[in-house]
C-alpha cells in the first residue's frame, strides 16, 4: 500500500495490526491532547512506545478490518473532540 507518514511529531500511543473494525490501527500522541488515529492499515511500521519524527513513514494504506477497499480513515482529536485533519495541513501537503 502507500505510505502513511505521520503529520506531526509524537510517541506511538497505540499500534495494533488487526482490531475488529479498524483492522491495523495506530494512534500517535502529539502532546497538549492532541491526537491522530490511523486505521484500516496493511502494515505498521512502528510499534508502541515508539517516537515518531514528522514525516516518518507510520505505516501503509490498506483495506483491513471492515472495509469495503483500500483506504485510509485519519482521524484527529484534541481531548477526544475530533477535529478535521485538513485543517493541519499546508498547502503544499
Amino acid at each position: 500500500g502507500t505510505a502513511v507518514i505521520a503529520p506531526a511529531a509524537g510517541t506511538v500511543a497505540l499500534a495494533e495490526p488487526d482490531l475488529y473494525f479498524t483492522g491495523g490501527t495506530l494512534m500517535i500522541d502529539h502532546g497538549r491532547g492532541i491526537t491522530s488515529v490511523f486505521s484500516h492499515l496493511s502494515a505498521l511500521t512502528v510499534s508502541e512506545g515508539d517516537f515518531v519524527a514528522q514525516g516518518e513513514k507510520i505505516g501503509e494504506i490498506g483495506a483491513t478490518g471492515r472495509a469495503t477497499g483500500p483506504h485510509l480513515d485519519w482521524r484527529v482529536n484534541w481531548f477526544e473532540v475530533r477535529l478535521d485533519p485538513a485543517l493541519l495541513l499546508n498547502d503544499r501537503d
